[in-house]
């Protein structure tokens, strides 16, 4: 692998050594050889992928593409600032084991049933992973996951054990006619029982990562894809109105996860479980090996204790974010923002609320002391107050916040850029103008297909860089509203399931749970499809009425022409 990736890099430096003749080509061909140099690398990693991100810095102004301080701004728009507050907030929950409490509660109400536990685990790293990263809420779940299957998995077989055990006294002489399982050695029943449990297991570990990865895609922060989407709509259509805002997208992602979840879950109870009707949805008796491990895992959450003064405080700054951020521009009615300050929606973002939000948890105390209560006194006047820790400090942001995400927003949006400016994006587009006569429905099913098992093999971010400035000019060039293809295909590169390097949720099941890839692929090529029909199914129905998908948007046109091109009259 290292041989394959000093080649790419020696053949790579080879062809950079071009560049005093760039001025030769037309500055589209420029532009491109940028594209490809960036996806290659971003690829392959040949070089970590934010190092890749600063690409730009050097070659748009050597090759008269983009001046170096136009580079510089692309780097610090608004989708880098709501994603760092998103992300702030997300280490201000981990910190103070919110995330574990929730999980916990889930299993204490759902019960241990294999049905419901799926159910739960699901559901519960689906939410998880709508507020902090995927990677966070499956390195979480998993664990969770095991500990249950291995008490349910200890009990089940005792309790089993037990009752033949009873059987063998009352009627040892007739057991082996009436129960062919007691014939068996108790190393063979207990090797047969692992082997059932080994299968559940598998299934349960698939859940969990699956599930991160269809929850990212509810919130604007929940995936790095769709603050891409975000950003490349602000670059790429200035004039758009904040189209894409926090609640617009949760009013149409968050029914589609719903749908995916649930779509997924029954796959999952069909391939692991069994999809017995009567079993699965009756109300039976609980068993006495269920009992016991609903027991230990309701002892596992009263050990968290009562919420303390901190935990309150962040739930309460969480919930308030959410709060302000569906209530700025709901859209069915006149937001705050417009209210208190007057102005134009466009002031006041959903970045605004998230810094707001992430100053307080460095200004609120993580609790409350005072000398006098500790020595017994009401002493007013010798009250002696001293200042607690905040909710947060900022060694450990510092030591938490994965900043490459920054630069690599910024390499992709500085990329859809120059793709722009250059007037790539605009050739790109006239040549897909053939594409026009592919039923709108039937292209965007292929070419969320296309992104979705490329996902599988590249970086969901570096997809959404690449391709997305494309789509936006193909669907100025076949007649198309830009978020009838932009929306579903964002959506479609967070969709990989098949192999463990296409997500980290992924690689940390593989490994955790010891699968092979053929455990992973059958079940995740099918929940592939499953999740571009469901979002498919969205972005024709509510998807359309939210957006006015039928009708092109005056700001839809993607008419940038560079001064030299190999669309003007006369050549660089």
């Amino acid at each position: 692998t290292h041989t394959y990736l000093i080649l790419i890099l020696l053949w790579s430096m080879l062809l950079l050594s071009v560049l005093p003749f760039m001025h030769l080509l037309f500055i589209e061909a420029k532009c491109g050889f940028v594209v490809i140099l960036m996806a290659l690398y971003w690829c392959t990693e040949c070089v970590p992928l934010a190092v890749t991100s600063l690409l730009p810095f050097i070659l748009f102004p050597m090759m008269g593409i983009m001046k170096s301080e136009q580079v510089c701004l692309q780097y610090t728009g608004d989708a880098h600032i709501l994603g760092t507050g998103g992300l702030i907030v997300a280490i201000a929950v981990e910190y103070w084991n919110l995330h574990k409490r929730l999980a916990l509660r889930i299993v204490v109400l759902l019960g241990v049933k294999p049905m419901l536990l799926m159910v739960g685990f699901m559901s519960i790293t689906a939410f998880l992973s709508m507020w902090i990263s995927t990677v966070a809420s499956t390195a979480l779940m998993l664990p969770i996951v095991h500990s249950v299957l291995e008490h349910l998995r200890e009990s089940e077989f005792e309790a089993e054990e037990h009752e033949l055990q009873k059987k063998r006294d009352n009627l040892f002489s007739i057991v082996e006619e009436q129960n062919p399982e007691g014939c068996f050695s108790t190393e063979q029943r207990r090797l047969k029982h692992n082997q059932k449990y080994q299968t559940l297991s598998k299934g349960m570990s698939l859940c969990v990562c699956y599930s991160a990865s269809i929850g990212g895609t509810a919130t604007l922060t929940g995936s790095i894809s769709n603050l891409i989407l975000k950003g490349q709509m602000e670059k790429l259509f200035p004039g758009n109105g904040d189209v894409i805002n926090y609640t617009s997208w949760f009013i149409f992602s968050f029914p589609n996860m719903v749908l995916m979840l649930a779509v997924s879950w029954l796959w999952l109870q069909f391939m692991y479980i069994g999809f017995n009707v009567k079993k699965t949805f009756s109300c039976r008796k609980v068993s006495p090996s269920e009992r016991k491990v609903y027991a230990v895992m309701k002892s596992e959450y009263r050990k968290l204790g009562r919420m303390n003064f901190a935990e309150c405080c962040v739930l309460v700054l969480f919930l308030l974010l959410v709060l302000l951020w569906f209530t700025r521009e709901p859209g069915f009615s006149t937001g705050w923002a417009s209210l208190l300050f007057n102005q134009e929606k466009t002031f006041v973002t959903d970045t605004t609320v998230s810094i707001f939000i992430c100053l307080l948890f460095f200004v609120i105390p993580s609790k409350i002391e005072c000398s006098c209560w500790r020595s017994g006194s009401l002493d007013i006047s010798g009250m002696k107050w001293k200042a607690p820790p905040t909710l947060l400090h900022w060694e450990l942001v510092q030591r938490k916040l994965p900043w490459n995400i920054m630069l690599l927003l910024g390499g992709a949006f500085a990329l859809a850029r120059g793709c722009e400016v250059s007037g790539l994006s605009l050739w790109l587009g006239k040549t897909l103008e053939s594409l026009k006569n592919i039923p709108p429905v039937a292209l965007s099913f292929l070419l969320c297909f296309v992104i979705a098992m490329l996902t599988e093999i590249c970086n969901n971010a570096v997809i959404s860089t690449v391709l997305l400035p494309v789509l936006a000019s193909m669907t100025s060039a076949v007649g198309l509203h830009p978020l009838y293809i932009m929306l579903p295909t964002t959506i479609s590169s967070s969709l990989a399931f098949m192999l463990p390097v296409a997500t980290p949720p992924n690689a940390i099941t593989f490994t955790y749970a010891n699968l092979k890839i053929i455990e992973m692929v059958k079940p995740g090529f099918v929940l592939n499809l499953l999740g571009i029909l469901c979002t498919n199914l969205a972005v024709h129905t509510w998807g359309t009425a939210i957006f006015n998908l039928k009708e092109i948007p005056p700001w839809a046109n993607v008419t940038t022409t560079p001064t030299h091109s190999m669309f003007s009259a006369t050549t660089p």
